[in-house]
């Protein structure tokens, strides 16, 4: 009995130690995305009337948050939204007049805008009290109450070139934030903060809409490999956990030779060094390097995983290109 114990510990400790020294690493590497429409010929825009329609406390709240996060982009020069609406007041134009070619150009000639921004926005907000009620064990009445609160911010974004009149962009975006507060017996539940709920859904609405004009980091995981059997492994993801590409390529570099002189190495495992090297060599931008790796690596296991991971750096360089693209300088310019 005390042996199979023993066996058994053993057999745990083992499997302890496997999980442990092998299995995967998730870095978290910032990668740049493009937006969804190239903006690259418009360096400035200006902010047009933002129709609005609902419940909500501040109807500016939102163009605001446009302007806001536009100048902070520092991708555009922003035209003041005072300056627009007179110019636009001046010439007895509305937004929806800008998809007139002829209206837009009498735009254009007065303001130094390439574009406009404007939209229809929609705030609602609801809330929905309820009360619970129960004994305790002394059979004492009690009430529980909830207040709920639910804000909602709907936009729709558009985008006209001021020249031509053109329509660039048309975007819906609808974000919804709620809250719950609770109160018992005579304590009533605390006021819902409805402003809080319509300040974070503005954000999030008004951030996607930038998504889509503006290119942006975003956070994506690389997936690197260690093996107990090759400590180098780990040595290269700690350099990439810092992003410093060149020593975490030198080091799954230098796993490959080690591996490649020693008999004992499998195939797979001599696998996860080019897979990794492949992953270094892709979030430093050297793409033509990297895909030999993965290749490399399929070859050993046929570890359908390496592809995956081929292709997803070939997505990185395609995003990349985009990317230059869409903040090159305007020709002429």
């Amino acid at each position: 009995m005390q042996q199979t114990i023993v066996l058994r510990g053993l057999v745990a400790a083992s499997l302890f130690v496997c999980v442990t020294a092998c299995g995967t690493v998730s870095v978290k590497v910032p990668v740049m995305r493009p937006a969804e429409i190239n903006m690259a010929p418009y360096t400035s825009v200006g902010l047009g009337e933002f129709h609005y329609g609902g419940n909500g406390n501040s109807p500016r709240a939102l163009a605001d948050a446009v302007e806001e996060q536009l100048v902070a982009a520092q991708r555009f020069q922003v035209i003041d939204r005072q300056r627009m609406a007179d110019v636009m007041h001046e010439l007895k134009l509305s937004a929806s007049d800008l998809a007139d070619p002829h209206s837009a150009s009498k735009l254009g000639k007065l303001v130094t805008a390439g574009a406009l921004v404007f939209g229809d926005v929609e705030e609602r907000y609801q809330e929905q009290a309820n009360d619970e009620h129960s004994n305790d064990k002394d059979g004492k009445p009690h009430t529980q109450h909830r207040l709920r609160g639910d804000a909602r911010v709907i936009c729709n974004f558009k985008i006209v070139d001021v020249a031509t009149g053109s329509l660039l962009i048309a975007k819906r975006y609808e974000e919804q934030r709620s809250d719950t507060n609770y109160g018992n017996d005579a304590q009533r539940p605390q006021a819902i903060d409805r402003e809080a709920l319509f300040s974070a859904a503005r954000r999030e609405v008004v951030g996607r809409f930038l998504k889509a004009i503006v290119p942006h980091q975003e956070y994506q995981n690389a997936s690197f490999e260690k093996d107990g059997d090759i400590p180098q492994l780990e040595g290269g993801i700690g350099w990439a956990e810092r992003g410093e590409w060149q020593k975490a390529q030198d080091a799954f570099t230098a796993a490959i030779g080690e591996c490649e002189k020693n008999p004992k190495i499998k195939s797979a495992q001599l696998a996860k060094a080019y897979g990794n090297l492949g992953l270094s060599y892709g979030f430093a931008g050297a793409y033509d390097k990297a895909y030999p790796m993965f290749d490399k690596a399929y070859l050993l296991s046929n570890n359908q995983s390496y592809l995956d991971e081929r292709d997803q750096v070939k997505q990185i360089q395609s995003d990349a290109a985009k990317v230059q693209t869409q903040t090159a300088a305007p020709s002429g310019s």
